[in-house]
């Protein structure tokens, strides 16, 4: 089998660090060397981190039987891992996908967090850089030629020349450092390994840190909708249908917000469609979401509908402070039971509701219809605000 990976007949990423622990325990000298050859450095836990390993598994399992919740677990992961480590399609590329892992095993997940340098595959170890100019890199070493060094620390992608290079030394260690656990509380603990053993994506919880990854003004990361509508173009969140749509779709974020203010201008093309912004709303069949929108086109701009709910909420207009076919500034604050929104500084919402949902994700509305155009853009998230409108009318 080894063979045939050397050959490239069978994928190297087939060899899981599973079947090598497995190969590893023939206690076969020449089939370890092979195995550092074609795989990577691979050794066996020591005593201490046997015990560390043992006293994660047992505050995780300490929870019962559902012991962690994936949304605050998801949290933890960006704040953490997400930089060097990719999961359901989100997060940095340093570190290997997780996502195919078998990451359903718990001893699997405790022994490659808590002692990351007893496997490590090659594309992973770490190499340490430093230049003439004195500068210390620690990354992984991507490309080199006679020309460069390409290596990619958790930061960043590095290309360093080479007649800038004092040395360049690869490592006995993982680019994973060692304690991670160790900085968390223990139902962070278990919120962390309880996400990473999930099946599927969760929602990511709005927290301080991870706020900034509402919207990143880049690409779509942190949000689910149909490709061929949606786009992000110079930093503008763009729903577009040339042809009209049978059924509303939605752009939704990942992130779930409770108390919250979010300001966001919007242009909707011709005014004639319909829009809208849903907030604490959860999904609701193939298409749809199910909560209050903040709503805008023709005869809805400024009224509160809630969508696959109870219907509208407040019906007063306002259609009198909107740019038509222009750039429209909507703010949306809600603090418990109350919301109030406004457009371009008017208020237009202002409702103590006791029945409107306190938590769920933000949503972005192109409404079954003829052709539309929306954008959004200079999108600013605030969490815990105080029960006030911060936009003013010119």
């Amino acid at each position: 089998m080894l063979t045939a990976v050397t050959a490239g007949i069978v994928a190297k990423k087939e060899l899981t660090a599973e079947l090598v622990r497995q190969l590893r325990n023939l206690k076969n000298a020449e089939l370890d060397q092979e195995i550092t050859k074609v795989w990577g450095v691979m050794r066996d836990s020591a005593g201490d981190k046997q015990q560390e390993i043992a006293k994660f598994r047992h505050i995780y399992e300490a929870g019962g039987s559902q012991p962690g919740d994936a949304s605050r677990g998801r949290a933890v992961f960006a704040r953490a891992c997400q930089q060097c480590h990719t999961l359901f399609d989100t997060g940095g590329k340093v570190g290997p996908d997780l996502t195919g892992s078998n990451r359903g095993d718990l001893d699997y997940i405790l022994q490659n967090i808590v002692d990351p340098n007893a496997v490590i595959p090659n594309d992973y170890r770490a190499w340490n850089l430093e230049t003439k100019d004195e500068r210390s890199i620690s990354g992984i070493l991507k490309q080199q030629d006679e020309k460069s060094v390409t290596i990619v620390t958790a930061n960043e992608t590095l290309i360093i020349p080479r007649n800038e290079i004092q040395s360049l030394k690869e490592s006995a260690l993982s680019m994973m450092p060692e304690g991670l656990l160790q900085t968390f509380n223990e139902q962070e603990v278990r919120d962390l390994i309880y996400y990473l053993r999930g099946p599927a994506q969760a929602p990511l919880v709005a927290t301080p840190e991870t706020a900034g990854a509402f919207f990143n003004g880049k690409d779509l990361t942190g949000w689910d909708g149909d490709s061929e509508l949606w786009k992000v173009e110079n930093g503008e969140i763009v729903g577009r249908t040339t042809t009209g749509l049978k059924h509303n779709e939605f752009l939704k974020s990942q992130m779930t917000l409770e108390d919250f203010r979010l300001v966001l201008k919007m242009k909707l093309v011709p005014n004639k469609e319909n829009s809208g912004v849903q907030f604490r709303s959860d999904r609701f069949g193939d298409y749809e979401m199910k909560g209050p929108q903040a709503d805008a086109g023709a005869g809805w701009w400024g009224k509160l509908y809630e969508e696959n709910g109870r219907a509208l909420l407040w019906d007063k207009p306002g259609e009198a402070f909107v740019n038509r076919d222009d750039w429209n500034t909507y703010e949306i604050v809600a603090v418990g039971g109350k919301i109030r929104t406004a457009i371009n500084g008017h208020v237009c919402v202002d409702l103590d509701d006791p029945k409107i949902s306190r938590r769920g994700i933000t949503g972005l509305q192109m409404h079954a219809g003829g052709p539309l155009e929306v954008r959004f853009k200079d999108l600013r998230l605030e969490l815990n605000p105080k029960f006030e409108l911060l936009t003013t009318a010119k």
